[in-house]
Order: structure tokens, then C-alpha cells, then sequence
């Protein structure tokens, strides 16, 4: 009989085998199930370069699969390179379902081993898996994605269908995808004539295409090359004899300047961009079936013509200031390497009434940095933060003949404030009440900061998770009010259009619509607005926004600069100059630019946003009138209403209020009409 102690190990092991079985099970069904969403059909595609259209259908480049070479039957390929390619890559690849085991343990041993990963476990398949849904980050849920896809390969596709499908598209370096390509490339023969060193050369740069490229370090490519020959030797491929015959051979390797000669008058090749880079990876998360076999007809909302001056606007405009006398930084002409050290700025240009993003410049340089500045950074708003926080004041019974104290934040004035946080203004000095109007013309943060008090910050932070800035998470903080939280400058153009449109705002979208190779259409965009601010509201504020642009506002040198279409908009500059932003709208089109460094830090003294942002705007709304944009003057609300209120509360001026001298008269839209007469008179 046994004894207790040995009963109860052996249930709690089989409880805990039994346990991790029905986590494994669990686990298995969960990638399984993501696996499903996936198109198998894509697998079998060949891929085709991806063609990238802007609004009018111009071309504005191409994608992944921009030159993929003309597809080899398997059995036009030498039996050389598929035995070494076997033999490196997957040597049970006949024997296994997508999922080398075997392989797996053996990886997981070495690896245990010696510290780090320096073994794989990829089976063919996988690899193929790998290279027709974009999966490419090194992640365990992407492994474990990619065996869950891979097995469903293996259930669709015969072994000599997926072994043809990966030799015709495995990258192979320097521009070459599949083996007749390298074979030309690096031999100048065809896959079929390919003798066996050769044929292990090739199949020995597979892991690191580029680090072991025969072309640029041939000894290495060698040493690869011996390592497949061995592994040749090891499964049975060739004899001991054969191997000490092949291992001293040095394949001849053709001029990588004949074959760059050769794609360039062969492929399609468009230098990559931002926008491109945009478009790339929103499609891999709408189509992922598509994401490597590309073939796709990609009409974007893009203009190219206006890309184009937008582009030219930042590099010209930041030229010159790099050029200024007494220049801190450094300058883009000096850059040879690294994360670039120079100023930067980001553009994004959206269409009002649709969210159809017409320019996004990422960044002065794409080959320096493929970080796009527009849509990836969040960086302090600074001022153009304010016209939502007077926006929602205005909804919540503020209006801008109302007198705001301009003096300085008294300690515990700001009730829920631990802090006791006191702003200064730009100029260091303060001021008496004035109309709230005058605090975002002259952009005064003592009176924004009262403002905000008055709209409420949960309502300030409702407002701006609303309109496309943030999330209401943001730690809660009266700084807010005079824009310390960080936002995108995509997200702000977006922002800002709500008060070209009366409060609505149209998600932004830059892809219109996918087809495939065959024409069939994938993928429609579907429009999608809500209101952010009341019509009133947005009225008032673009009223004022409009001042700002006229003499005694911040933003008054774009009409200097000539730009003299209906026009409302808001500078912005943080601390110490790390900042420069300059966001504004016509009726037609909305856009914002920010100026700054990388790692933040001071552009120059005097930077303002009205000095080096708004001059990149100035140009591209210029340039977009003369490309047929029309400016047309803003459309008032249904209804406006000349009223009586009182200059302290904003509600219906009473006789008290006469008598206080406090009356004064407003143009009051319907929608905000204040249902009370004045309680503090």
C-alpha cells in the first residue's frame, strides 16, 4: 500500500501536468484563432510591387515587392541549391508539419546554453509564414502567431508548393528576392546551372542577407559556405571526400556594380518617405494577409504637388535659420551619422470638411531618421493648446466681453492646486481684468489659467481627449491649461479644424481605398465625425482666432507676410525656445507645423513659433491657393443674437448690473443664450 506523503506528490503532479496541458491547450486555441483571420491564399501569391497613388491618382511611389524577378518553376532549379538550403535551413522539412520539434528543443538547449539566442528554430514554412503576412517583430507572440499560421500552410499547400513559393521570394541581399535573382546577381547564370559551392554560398547568406554578402565580405560569405557544405556532409548529401574537395573552392563573384545596374534597369524602385512609411504600416494593420506579397493599388488622400511645397517650405525655411548669424546648433549640411542633431519640424495638412490628410512632412531627412516627427512625437503644445481650454468655457457660460483677471495666480486661488502654482506671462509682467478675448489675442496665461478655472479642468481634459489630443489619464495638473501636455501635430491640425467646421471633427484618414492585383476592392474607407464643440462655441472662438492673425494679435505677421485669405490660428513657444509651433485653418484646410530639436532643447533665442513656425505655414497655404484651395470667408452660425449681458458673470444683465456700470453688449449665438439673469448683481 503506498504511503500518503507518496499519493499526494503523485495527484499534485498529475494536477499540474494536467494544468499546464489545459494552459497549452488554451494557449494553442487562443493563436489558432488569430491565425484563422489570416488569408492563406497569400502564401501562394508572388509578390508584385505596390503601387501608392495620391487624390488624383498620381503616383506617388511604391511598396514592398517593388522587384521580386520572374518566379522559377522548382524543377528549374539546381538540386544543389535545394539540397543546401535543406540542409541549412530546415533539414526535416519533409518530415515535420510546420513545426520542427525536434528542431525547437534543440535551439532551446543551445540556447539555455550559452546565454543568448544563437540558434533558431524556424522551419521553412515558417519563414515563408514570416514573409508573407510582414511578421517581424521579435516577439513570443509573434512566434507563437507564426506557428499557428505556419501549421495552417502546411494544411492548405503541398511541401513542394511551399518550397517553390519560398525560393522564388527569400531575400538573398543587395535587392535580390528569390534564387534565379541571386543566381544572376551574384554568378551571372541561371538557378539551374548553379554548381554546388556556389549553390552553398548562396544558401549560406540566407541568415543574414546583407552581413554575409558575398559581394561586400566574401570571406564571410566563404565561411558560410563551408558551414553548409558541413551540414551537407552531416545529413548524408555528399561524402567526407566530397566535402574536403568542395570546401577549398572559391566561387568567383561577379561586381556588385553590374548588378545594381541591372535592378536599376529592371525594378521599380521608389526612395522611401514618410508618407510612404505611413501608408506601409497602416496597411500591414488593415490587410495583414497582404503585407508581403503586396500587388496592391493604394489610392491615398495625399496631394503630391502640395507634399512637395511642404517639403520645400520646411528645408527652405529651417535652411535659413541654421544660416543666421550666432546659430547654436547643428545643421543639417554637417550631419554624417548618428540620430540627427539638427532642428527639425513636422507639417500636417487636413482637409476640414472630410479629415482627408493632404501633406504630412515627418522630418527634414527620411535617410537620416525614419522617425516621423508628425504622427510618432508628442511634444508641449504650449499656447496652441488654448483656444480649447476658452472653447470650453465658452459652453460652460463664458463669453469674450467677460472681464478676466490678468494679475498674478494668488496662492490657493486655484482651489484643487497642492502646488500653488503661479504662471508668469511671456512678457513678465501682469495686467487688470480684461475681456476674456484679449487673454488668447495676446495669449496672457495668468487669464487662461482663470479661464480654464471656469470651464473646469475635467472638462478642459474631456475636451481635449475629444478632440483628437490625448488621453484624459494625463495627470491632472493646472498647467495643462497653458498647454504643458503633448500631443502629436497630426493630432492637432485635426484639433484645429473644428473651428473651421462649426464644432465637427472628421477622423483623419490618409487611405481612401485598396484593390488588389485583380482590381477588387479591399478595403473603403468610411467616414467618421462628431461634434466636438457646440456651434456656438466654435464660433466664438474662431471669432477670436481670426483677431489673433490681425494687428495687436501674436499671430499678426502672417499678414505681413502676404497672406491675406480668411484665415484664424494660434502661435505656440515653450520654455526656454524648445518648441516653436504655429497652427491655423482657412475654410478649406487646417494645418499645423512645429519647429524644434530632437532632444529637446533650445532652437535659438527668439524662436518663436510667429518666427520660425508660422512662415512654414504662411508658404504651404500659400502654395495651396495657388494650387486652386479656395478660402472662402467663414459661414456664422444659424442664428446670432445681439444681447445685454454682464461683463462678470455672462449672464442677462439686470437692473443691478446698470447700476454696477458692468452691461455691455454681445453677440451671442443661439445655441449659447443664457437662460439666467445675473445672480451677483
Amino acid at each position: 500500500m503506498q504511503h500518503p506523503l507518496v499519493r499526494l506528490v503523485i495527484i499534485v503532479a498529475l494536477f499540474g501536468i494536467f494544468l499546464g496541458l489545459l494552459i497549452v491547450g488554451m494557449v494553442l486555441f487562443n493563436y489558432d484563432r488569430q491565425a484563422a483571420r489570416y488569408d492563406i491564399s497569400a502564401v501562394g501569391r508572388i509578390p508584385q510591387e505596390t503601387r501608392v497613388l495620391d487624390a488624383t491618382g498620381d503616383l506617388i511611389g511604391y511598396l514592398h515587392g517593388e522587384d521580386v524577378g520572374v518566379p522559377v518553376p522548382l524543377s528549374s532549379v539546381s538540386p544543389h541549391f535545394l539540397n543546401a538550403l535543406l540542409a541549412r535551413e530546415d533539414s526535416r522539412f519533409y518530415r515535420h508539419h510546420g513545426i520542427d520539434r525536434y528542431g525547437l528543443i534543440r535551439a532551446w538547449i543551445r540556447n539555455l546554453k550559452e546565454g543568448e539566442t544563437v540558434q533558431g528554430a524556424s522551419t521553412i514554412t515558417m519563414q515563408l509564414t514570416r514573409m508573407s503576412y510582414g511578421l517581424t517583430d521579435r516577439t513570443l507572440q509573434r512566434k507563437l502567431l507564426e506557428m499557428a499560421i505556419a501549421r495552417r500552410v502546411e494544411k492548405h499547400y503541398s511541401k513542394d508548393e511551399i518550397l517553390s513559393q519560398y525560393v522564388n521570394r527569400i531575400f538573398l541581399g543587395t535587392g535580390m528576392n528569390g534564387i534565379e535573382q541571386a543566381a544572376q546577381g551574384y554568378f551571372g547564370k541561371s538557378s539551374a546551372d548553379l554548381s554546388l559551392p556556389e549553390a552553398a554560398m548562396i544558401a549560406g547568406v540566407i541568415r543574414a542577407p546583407n552581413g554575409f554578402s558575398p559581394f561586400r565580405h566574401y570571406e564571410t560569405a566563404l565561411r558560410e559556405m563551408r558551414s553548409t557544405l558541413a551540414r551537407m556532409e552531416d545529413e548524408g548529401m555528399i561524402s567526407k571526400a566530397d566535402l574536403e574537395v568542395l570546401i577549398k573552392k572559391r566561387p568567383t563573384v561577379l561586381p556588385q556594380s553590374r548588378w545594381m545596374e541591372m535592378l536599376k534597369e529592371q525594378s521599380k524602385v521608389s526612395g522611401q518617405t514618410h508618407i510612404l512609411k505611413m501608408v506601409e504600416d497602416r496597411v500591414a494593420n488593415l490587410l495583414p494577409s497582404f503585407a508581403g506579397v503586396g500587388g496592391l493599388t493604394i489610392q491615398t488622400t495625399f496631394d503630391i504637388r502640395l507634399q512637395g511645397a511642404s517639403d520645400w517650405a520646411v528645408n527652405q525655411r529651417l535652411a535659413d535659420l541654421e544660416a543666421q548669424s550666432g546659430y547654436p546648433n547643428s545643421v543639417l549640411s554637417n550631419h554624417e551619422s548618428g540620430d540627427p542633431a539638427y532642428v527639425q519640424a513636422a507639417v500636417a495638412v487636413v482637409e476640414n470638411m472630410t479629415g482627408a490628410v493632404r501633406a504630412v512632412v515627418g522630418g527634414r531627412d527620411f535617410t537620416h531618421s525614419a522617425f516621423n516627427r508628425a504622427t510618432q512625437a508628442r511634444r508641449p503644445m504650449g499656447s496652441i493648446f488654448k483656444p480649447l481650454v476658452y472653447g470650453t468655457a465658452f459652453e460652460r457660460g463664458l463669453f469674450p466681453g467677460v472681464l478676466i483677471n490678468d494679475g498674478a495666480i494668488a496662492h490657493g486661488e486655484i482651489r484643487w492646486d497642492k502646488q500653488g502654482w503661479s504662471p508668469e506671462n511671456s512678457d513678465g509682467a501682469f495686467g487688470n481684468s480684461m475681456p476674456a478675448e484679449i487673454g488668447l489675442i495676446k495669449s496672457r496665461n495668468t487669464m487662461t489659467a482663470r479661464v480654464g478655472e471656469w470651464a473646469g479642468i475635467d472638462n478642459v481634459l474631456a475636451m481635449m481627449e475629444h478632440a483628437g489630443l490625448g488621453e484624459s489619464e494625463t495627470e491632472i495638473s493646472p498647467t495643462i491649461y497653458i498647454g504643458t501636455v503633448g500631443a502629436s501635430v497630426h493630432d492637432v491640425a485635426s484639433a484645429y479644424s473644428v473651428f473651421a467646421t462649426g464644432g465637427i471633427r472628421h477622423r483623419p484618414y490618409f487611405i481612401g481605398t485598396i484593390n488588389d492585383r485583380n482590381g477588387d476592392l479591399l478595403y473603403q474607407h468610411e467616414a467618421e465625425s462628431y461634434r466636438v464643440l457646440s456651434p456656438g462655441a466654435a464660433w466664438l472662438t474662431s471669432t477670436i482666432l481670426k483677431s489673433v492673425l490681425e494687428d495687436g494679435g501674436t499671430g499678426a505677421t502672417l499678414r505681413t507676410m502676404g497672406f491675406t485669405a480668411p484665415a484664424g490660428g494660434k502661435t505656440g513657444t515653450t520654455n526656454d525656445f524648445y518648441d516653436a509651433w504655429f497652427s491655423g485653418y482657412t475654410s478649406r484646410l487646417s494645418a499645423s507645423v512645429w519647429v524644434g530639436l530632437d532632444k529637446p532643447g533650445t532652437i535659438m533665442e527668439g524662436a518663436y513659433g510667429g518666427k520660425v513656425a508660422m512662415p512654414i505655414w504662411q508658404d504651404i497655404m500659400g502654395e495651396a491657393q495657388r494650387l486652386g484651395y479656395e478660402f472662402a470667408e467663414f459661414a456664422p452660425p444659424e442664428e446670432v443674437i445681439e444681447m445685454q449681458l454682464c461683463r462678470i458673470t455672462g449672464q442677462l444683465a439686470n437692473e443691478k448690473c446698470g447700476t454696477a456700470q458692468t452691461v455691455y453688449v454681445e453677440q451671442v449665438p443661439h445655441d449659447l443664450i443664457p437662460r439666467e439673469f445675473c445672480r451677483e448683481h
